[in-house]
């Protein structure tokens, strides 16, 4: 069986976290760079989907569970049925999971090598800096970065959902109960027809750059960095068509997802990674950009593409050294 949402809790489930205490917007103003490098974390950093990978770990019909509570709720209620789920795993684990034990699952999500390369190759330059801006949710984001020591490249954060512990009891024993509070929450929602209602990553980007200029009042609007957008999903197109400019790059993901990917765990060379390539699964960020053209918007940066983690570092450092430009 698949536990409640949490916001349609029985009398006996944890009740869900009380949205007056739900995080405000973050107004301190971040560090001027050179370039901000903007990545998505779900099939970008990591190469899996992280909602569907941790319950993944406890439950091998888990996917398949999602994909039932998503076609009875709706895909706007994305979040609440993966905290439904994760919440199930840990009632039905064996000896009852802990949180620790859902952290851990989510540190060994598999991640291309050259990924993480470039992540460091960026980080070694005190001019750019690197920020996260996913749809995924901040408890599952950190394990990952804690475990694999990915925390120090992010200097300009994470901007993410919230996911959310809260202990109660269900049939008199202790338990933790697991929710998810919407990012776009920290301005009151968001009316962007192009992404989900959890988060608007052209939302979210804007308030990063009025950060970094506030940081430098004396500039003006000098002192927004260019951007490179790093992203494969249908709501990493919306940024690309809606803030970023003649200056930036869109480096979108191109091809096949790898067909096994909750089977794997920790860093993969490509070689490897790409050996069960499938033929189902595409990216969708460029379908996307495709479907806007119709509708008469197209991206004003350049847009590269990339598949494997080589692909991605040699775009990442020719961006570095100035061979790969925005013109």
């Amino acid at each position: 069986t698949v536990s409640p949402p949490i916001d349609a809790a029985t009398p006996n489930s944890i009740a869900p976290h009380p949205r007056g205490e739900e995080p405000k917007t973050n107004d301190c103003p971040l560090p001027p760079v050179v370039t901000l490098f903007a990545w998505d974390f779900d099939w970008t950093i990591v190469n899996c989907n992280s909602d569907e990978y941790v319950p993944s770990r406890f439950d091998v019909a888990a996917e398949e569970r999602l994909r039932g509570l998503i076609r009875s709720l709706g895909p706007d209620r994305w979040h609440d049925c993966v905290a439904s789920l994760i919440n199930s795993c840990v009632a039905e684990g064996e000896g009852r999971l802990s949180r620790h034990e859902v952290c851990e699952a989510a540190a060994s999500m598999p991640y291309l090598a050259d990924v993480r390369r470039s992540l460091e190759d960026v980080a070694a330059d005190a001019a750019q800096g690197q920020v996260i801006v996913s749809d995924g949710n901040d408890e599952f984001i950190s394990a990952f970065l804690k475990k694999n020591d990915l925390e120090r490249c992010f200097t300009h954060g994470i901007e993410t959902n919230f996911g959310i512990w809260e202990e109660g009891t269900r049939g008199g024993d202790a338990v933790h109960a697991f929710s998810v509070v919407h990012q776009s929450s920290k301005y009151g929602g968001h009316s962007c027809g192009r992404c989900p209602p959890n988060l608007c990553k052209s939302q979210v980007l804007r308030n990063i750059l009025s950060r970094i200029n506030r940081s430098s009042p004396e500039n003006g609007d000098t002192s927004r960095p260019r951007i490179v957008y790093v992203g494969d999903g249908f709501n990493d197109a919306c940024p690309a068509l809606h803030v970023l400019n003649e200056e930036d790059v869109l480096l979108a993901r191109d091809g096949a997802k790898i067909s096994d990917p909750n089977s794997r765990m920790g860093p993969q060379e490509d070689a490897h990674a790409f050996r069960a390539q499938s033929g189902q699964g595409k990216f969708a960020i460029l379908s996307a950009l495709k479907r806007a053209e119709r509708e008469g918007l197209v991206p004003k940066c350049r847009v590269c593409t990339w598949n494997s983690g080589m692909e991605l570092r040699g775009l990442v450092r020719s961006l570095l050294d100035g061979t790969l430009t925005a013109a």
